[in-house]
């Protein structure tokens, strides 16, 4: 199989290669050879971004037209128009597939939303009940099918933001069992749509949100769930694999700068320690915190850095907002500067570059 790169990196490759052959380092054959190795991925089409585009206007065109009517439509004519609206555009999208791949694969977007605004209109024709994430559950089941037949990744990535509506709208609606399945389903995606980094963030996503569910389920404190998400994090970002390492690095770098911040607030602590001593054990914690970020600021991270003045912010609205604005900034973009400055040094060092 072919190692696929960006266009512009083929590009690069190709001009490293074009000074080893007029060195005399390799032949052209070689030169040949090499680049034979490559394959360069596709990237956005503008003619697929029209045509997309174009197909969402259609549907929407279409959808207006019905609700517009909806209440002068007998039901028999409201589903014959949904079922043949699904069923003509997913025609013509298969049909054109072959010929004309692009705007065929556009229609068949256009069926998977016709798919979802159809469960919701016959929802509302039949007074079906049900909870409102249940919808977006269906949804998804009707587009993981078409994605896996298609090996459309995009269709893969529509159904597990769907999926994910599905979780985070079920915190009040029961608990979504569905999560038990639907979590190995969108990991088995990313292996099966050659190991996509977006699916994979998504898929890290949507398993953090179950986890969510899981922790409201039981009802566990709230000091206890940000701490449970606070060592995720340390683990995503600290752990070493081969499994696209840069996306948990990132995703944990996220989750445990965002539950560092909120585990300063002192009003999570009570349930560990008496009212008098919240305060304490906060800053004791933020000052920790604040020490790993800068751990890991020397270490190259930007993320950490942004946490670091999230954390100042946080405090100075809440503690020291009597200060004056314009110290606060001061010192504030000191910090920035110091940090840009020292990004800058590391950089150079890495390069191998002098430092006057």
């Amino acid at each position: 199989m072919k190692r696929q790169i960006t266009k512009a990196n083929f590009s690069l490759v190709n001009q490293e290669l074009d000074h080893f052959e007029s060195t005399g380092l390799i032949t052209g054959e070689q030169k040949t050879g090499i680049l034979e190795i490559y394959e360069v991925k596709g990237g956005l089409n503008f003619i697929r971004v029209v045509v997309t585009i174009g197909a969402i206007l259609v549907g929407l065109g279409i959808l207006s037209f019905i609700a517009s009517n909806w209440d002068g439509i007998s039901h028999l004519v409201k589903l014959l128009i949904i079922f043949g609206v699904f069923g003509g555009v997913n025609l013509a999208g298969y049909t054109l597939s072959e010929t004309i791949p692009k705007t065929g694969r556009s229609l068949i977007y256009l069926g998977t939303l016709v798919f979802g605004a159809g469960i919701f209109l016959i929802g509302q024709m039949y007074h079906f009940g049900g909870d409102f994430p249940t919808a977006f559950l269906l949804w998804a089941l009707g587009v993981l099918p078409m994605a896996f037949q298609l090996k459309d990744k995009h269709l893969m990535l529509f159904a597990n933001l769907l999926f994910e509506v599905y979780l985070l709208g079920s915190f009040d609606q029961g608990f979504p069992y569905a999560g038990w399945v639907g979590v190995p389903i969108v990991y088995l995606a990313f292996n099966y749509f050659d190991k996509s980094r977006l699916l994979l963030f998504f898929a890290n996503l949507t398993s953090l949100s179950f986890i969510l569910q899981i922790t409201l389920r039981y009802e566990v404190e709230d000091l206890y769930v940000a701490l449970l998400f606070f060592c995720i994090g340390l683990v995503m970002y600290g752990v070493k694999h081969n499994l696209e390492p840069e996306v948990f690095r990132v995703q944990g770098n996220i989750l445990f700068g965002v539950t560092g911040v909120i585990l300063t607030v002192p009003d999570l602590w009570d349930v560990l320690v008496n009212v008098q001593s919240t305060r304490l054990v906060s800053i004791l914690f933020a000052l920790a915190f604040v020490a790993l970020l800068f751990f890991l600021i020397r270490k190259g991270s930007l993320l950490s850095l942004i946490f670091v003045c999230v954390t100042i912010f946080r405090y100075y609205t809440d503690t020291f907002a009597f200060l004056p604005k314009s110290l606060f900034f001061i010192v504030g973009g000191l910090l920035l500067l110091g940090f840009g400055f020292y990004f800058e040094r590391m950089m150079k060092s890495a390069k191998g570059g002098t430092i006057a």
